[in-house]
């Protein structure tokens, strides 16, 4: 029968409605597809089942709504072995290209390797299958042999062409019905025909239609049997939701058709197409074949399914087939009861033989330590225990600070602060002050400069150690040499450019002095709560780190860190909100083209990637090399506090100075060499005569020149002539005959001594009630203004200063209180984001009530909700205050509660994903799916929907619109607003502190354990964290976060210029609240991104998130304008 057409167009479904409230499992998707299989048949959208025998290449399906063409589906048929088969599958959507064959898979003819995810479309092998599924509402399936399937969104419908139909609901209407008149199935296909270039191929002749009966009267014998086939017990779920009487008709042609061959085609295909299409309605087809009947073999031992989840459980990722929104399919799947082994591949296997992976495969009850935890493989997950390792606080390049905590933040000082200020954690243990001297390098302003520190023991001012930036130490103000050893303390060179600091009582330092001055800190865990200042407090807590002395939390740096300067008298200090890098393209070049060297493949740094991400220190790179006079020093300065954090992990990198900073590595004095890994104190000539010649070397190894064996240097620290001897004040060398200016006074330098002359008189007059304080008449110890008490300084014996300030203070008793006038004690002011506030003021601190009493805030203790906020391209903020970028295609676990092996009564669960455009790919929108335990409501495109999954608790939510957002409110703690957009954000009770899990973090206070992944393990590189929480196996992980300015120059400076509107005047009373520039930075990025429709989107969302985040702090700003993203509205 193949050379006749059959008119067999008939509605194929009885049930072919979505309805909205429905179980997932059985939800009805006939409606929304096309296929074609066995002997060319054709099933359309809208319900037709038809015959064409068409070998050529034919649109299947296209959008045909518009001028533009948003997708479209061709195929081509060819006989192998006397049956039909599809020889390829082409698809496009909008500038990409896919070639389906059995053979390959290309993109816009460059063969890919499977899975391949480009611009938001996934291709991928699928339990048999070459799956292709776009973000633009198409998938595609093809088992590589006879069958396609087509699937669309319900927004394509009434917008197709092709073989598929129109999609307009109408059976027949008006696929065969053309102008009125009725055609063929046959004219109708060849009306479908792709026409190529230079190829010959001939349409099948149109023959007159032959009818329904004179089917069913000319192959007659194979009525009975096909109609007992899909009529029988076994199918019953399947014929209640589908009409069978096509499938009977195209079983009985097919059957017909092969009368004479033995092979089994003729029944499977048919078979086969009824069986997807009973699992597409919702119902559960029997595994009707058997060794003799259709018989399909798998690998591995996997076992085949008529009707399965394409989401499969594996190794790795646990709960897939819980969070699949895919309906089910055939083809190959684990047996019950275990899962894919996507490590070792072993096929299928129970979960409790599974291993661990993490840089390289462990078995169960082997151990992985990394340097806070101590992790065991048990059963595929991650059993961990905490180490009791020292914290660090580290000042690298002269403005950057870490906390204990693990904070990060920017600060250009210029005075003394306080870095930590200790208690003493024990009786015998003494508390101590840790203060750093950041001032401006040479002469730009804020290329800032660590030029010193000093460590107070007991706040006895009279027992200071002192480390300049030039190597030098001081025991009150009295140069010592090294190694040096009084009491509890130990101070020795580890190379020539470190110098360490060891304690019995639980402190190490460690001074870096080429070729700049940073610093690390370590406290041993005894300290954990008692520690203040700009290290942080050392809690576990990164949300409250950046509190003052005055007990408020500051929401930026610059207001927390000048709120901690030891010298009263040192004026406050400004963020600094425009890029050094704009300032000259010379530098930005230059900073660019070294500072990728974190992160390519091929340098040395490489291989520290999977365990400390380069990311933030590529931009403190940048940044620091376009800001410092001398950029190679501060270049070098970052690459040497990359190679600490790496050695800090257990990843020791040789050799990276070969390419770049080798000048410190081939300039040894003569008689040294350089080392990667000292470990010893250096020892020198005046070591041979010391009591103290061993050092202790449980510090990381230093880079650094060292002496050679037997060989010691001599009290100079080097092996050449001594220097001549400069001038010398406040850590700066002044040549001889070269002047400086201190404190308004002319100082010349002149045979080793400064003379100064002062450009200014002093006023001997003051407003009542202060008074004038005289140097000249002051005693001894009296430093007069610098370290005058104040309101604002209750810590008056933190001040840092070596000289008398003459000037107006407060008489004894009473406190400067921030506005001129001197008060009582109890009437202090306190100060929080820069305002001055009387006592007895209160203000809110998140759901918390801050009064200010006595010059410090008092605040109420109530546990709060927290927010974890996703916007743009990829941008995350944690419950716990951590956050990072990435810019993953996959649908992935943002937060959920059942975590790990742990049962919970009221489940809950928010998966985003993202939606691209533009050629990067970047996101212009969000899918949002909530799960609330039998309930689901998924958010896209601007609307939600209402999903019924058949099972799990009954959760009561309300969902409300509120201005742009759409707000899901659930009774049991948990809330989510979506701006039907790009940002998403999620509000969690604090019950559920500790007790979630997700690309949110586990909501505990502690953001340094935020990276955890599905398997449990804490790990430091945000790709590697994100991509354990895709919700799907089958699709790829990301490599590597994108850059798409770099991708997109000619666009950096247009989204540079539109973002520099949250830096500007225009959010300039939110700038002391809430810092401003790592939003700047996602604003750039997802601008540079949007390069193909969606311009403003993406540039107005990154706005409003900061917007947002004012808002939060209190301070609403109307930034739209009719120029300026105008306000829309998304449903």
């Amino acid at each position: 029968m193949r050379g006749r057409s059959v008119w067999l167009c008939f509605l194929a479904l009885s049930v072919a409605s979505v309805i909205n409230v429905q179980a997932r499992l059985v939800r009805n998707h006939v409606s929304s597809i096309c296929s074609t299989w066995g002997r060319e048949h054709f099933k359309t959208f809208d319900g037709d089942v038809f015959q064409f025998p068409g070998t050529c290449e034919y649109n299947l399906a296209s959008d045909c709504h518009e001028s533009y063409q948003e997708f479209s589906v061709h195929m081509r048929r060819t006989v192998k072995d006397g049956n039909p088969t599809v020889s390829h599958v082409v698809v496009t959507i909008n500038d990409l290209l896919f070639y389906l064959s059995k053979d390959t898979v290309t993109v816009n003819d460059i063969p890919v390797k499977l899975p391949h995810f480009n611009a938001g479309v996934q291709v991928e092998k699928n339990a048999g299958n070459i799956k292709l599924q776009s973000k633009v509402g198409i998938t595609v399936m093809w088992n590589e042999d006879d069958a396609v399937m087509v699937e669309l969104d319900t927004d394509y419908a009434n917008r197709t062409c092709g073989l598929c139909g129109d999609f307009n609901g109408v059976p027949v209407h008006d696929e065969f019905i053309h102008n009125g008149r009725k055609i063929s199935p046959i004219e109708f296909g060849n009306k479908q025909k792709v026409h190529r270039p230079n190829e010959v191929c001939e349409d099948p002749d149109e023959e007159e239609d032959e009818s329904r009966e004179a089917v069913l009267d000319s192959c007659k014998e194979f009525q009975t049997t096909c109609a007992q086939m899909l009529r029988s017990e076994p199918w019953s779920s399947c014929t209640t939701l589908i009409d069978p009487e096509p499938y009977i008709l195209t079983c009985v042609q097919d059957m017909c058709g092969c009368s004479n061959s033995p092979n089994d085609f003729c029944v499977c295909s048919t078979l086969s197409e009824f069986s997807r299409q009973c699992s597409h309605a919702g119902g559960t087809p029997p595994n009707w074949r058997t060794p003799q009947l259709c018989a399909k073999q798998c690998p591995f031992n996997m076992v085949y399914e008529e009707s399965g989840s394409p989401c499969m459980d594996t190794c790795t990722l646990l709960d897939t087939s819980s969070l699949c929104e895919d309906h089910k399919i055939d083809g190959c799947f684990c047996p019950p009861e275990t899962v894919f082994d996507d490590i070792s591949m072993r096929g299928c296997i129970a979960q409790s033989e599974c291993q661990c992976k993490h840089n390289k495969i462990y078995n169960s009850g082997e151990v992985y330590r990394q340097d806070r935890e101590e992790c065991t493989c048990v059963e595929g997950k991650w059993a961990c225990k905490s180490l009791q390792t020292p914290a660090t606080c580290a000042v690298e390049e002269g403005s950057h600070v870490t906390t204990f905590d693990g904070k990060t933040y920017t600060f250009h000082g210029d005075c003394y602060y306080t870095l930590a200020k200790v208690e003493s954690k024990d009786k015998a243990s003494p508390k101590f002050t840790i203060l750093v001297q950041l001032v401006p390098c040479a002469n730009q302003e804020f290329d800032t400069c660590l030029k010193g520190l000093k460590i107070v023991l007991n706040n006895d001012r009279n027992n200071v150690l002192m480390f300049t930036s030039d190597g030098t130490v001081k025991q009150n103000m009295q140069t010592v040499s090294l190694p040096y050893h009084s009491g509890d303390i130990n101070i020795f060179h580890a190379s020539s450019f470190h110098i360490m600091l060891q304690t019995s009582f639980g402190l190490q330092i460690q001074i870096q002095h080429v070729p700049v001055m940073q610093v690390y800190v370590s406290l041993d865990q005894s300290y954990r709560a008692k520690t203040r200042g700009l290290c942080g407090n050392f809690n576990m807590v990164l949300s409250d780190d950046m509190k003052t002395p005055q007990g408020i939390v500051e929401g930026t740096a610059p207001t927390f860190s000048n709120s901690w300067k030891a010298n009263y008298m040192c004026p406050d200090r400004e963020e600094r909100l425009e890029d050094p890098c704009s300032l000259s393209v010379e530098n930005e070049w230059y900073a660019k083209h070294w500072c990728a060297l974190l992160l390519s493949p091929d340098s040395s740094f490489a291989q520290c990637r999977s365990v400390v991400d380069p990311e933030l220190y590529y931009k403190r790179c940048t940044y620091a090399s376009c800001n410092c006079e001398k950029s190679e020093d501060c270049l070098c300065a970052v690459f040497s506090s990359y190679a600490r954090a790496c050695a800090s992990k257990g990843v020791f990198l040789e050799d990276w100075r070969e390419k770049v900073c080798d000048k410190y590595s081939r300039n040894c004095p003569a008689s040294q060499i350089f080392s990667y890994q000292h470990q010893r104190c250096q020892l020198t000539c005046r070591s041979l005569g010391s009591v103290q010649q061993n050092c202790i070397s449980d510090f990381l190894p230093v880079d650094g020149c060292s002496c050679r064996d037997g060989l010691y240097l001599n009290e100079n620290g080097i092996c050449i002539p001594k220097a001549k001897c400069p001038c010398y004040h406040n850590e700066v060398y002044i040549k001889s005959g070269k002047s400086i200016s201190i404190k308004d006074e002319h100082c010349v330098c002149n045979n080793g001594m400064l003379h100064c002359h002062s450009w200014r008189a002093r006023s001997s007059t003051c407003p009542s009630p202060k008074q004038f304080f005289n140097c000249s008449a002051a005693g001894s110890g009296d430093l007069g203004l610098h370290c005058a008490p104040t309101c604002l300084n209750l810590d008056s014996n933190d001040c840092d200063s070596t000289e008398c300030e003459s000037g107006c203070r407060c008489p004894a008793g009473l406190l400067d209180d921030g506005k001129n006038s001197c008060v009582q004690r109890n009437q202090c002011t306190c100060k929080h984001d820069g305002h001055i506030y009387a006592p007895g003021s209160e203000i809110p601190e998140q759901c918390n009530t801050c009064t200010c009493k006595s010059g410090s805030w008092v605040c109420s203790e109530k546990k709060c909700p927290q927010t974890c906020t996703i916007y743009g391209s990829g941008h995350y903020n944690t419950f716990d205050q951590q956050t990072y970028g990435f810019n993953g295609g996959c649908a992935y676990v943002a937060v959920k509660n059942k975590c790990g092996n742990k049962t919970v009564q009221d489940s809950f669960g928010v998966i985003t994903e993202n939606e691209p455009c533009g050629t990067t790919g970047t996101t212009c929108s969000k899918t949002v799916r909530i799960y609330l335990g039998r309930m689901e409501i998924k958010l896209s495109k601007g609307k939600y929907e209402e999903l019924n999954l058949g099972q799990g608790a009954e959760i009561q939510y309300r969902i409300r619109r509120v201005g742009l957002f759409v707000v899901i409110e659930s009774a049991i703690g948990l809330s989510v607003m979506w701006d039907g957009k790009t940002t998403v954000r999620i509000i969690l009770e604090p019950m559920h502190s500790g007790e979630v899990c997700g690309l949110c973090g586990d909501f505990d206070g502690d953001g340094q354990n935020d990276f955890t992944t599905q398997g449990h393990l804490v790990v430091s590189n945000p790709v590697e964290f994100a991509n354990s929480w895709k919700v799907s196996s089958n699709c790829p992980d990301v490599d590597t976060n994108a850059d798409p300015c770099g991708a997109k120059p000619n666009r950096h400076h247009w989204a540079k210029m539109m973002c520099s509107i949250i830096t500007g005047n225009t959010f300039k009373h939110c700038h002391n609240k809430v810092a401003p520039l790592p939003y700047y930075e996602n604003c750039v990025k997802d601008s540079c991104a949007c390069d193909s429709g969606g311009d403003c989107e993406c540039f107005c969302s990154a706005v409003a998130a900061y917007a947002q985040a004012c808002n939060e702090a209190s301070v609403c700003v109307a930034w739209r304008t009719p120029e300026i993203c105008r306000k829309y509205t998304t449903m």
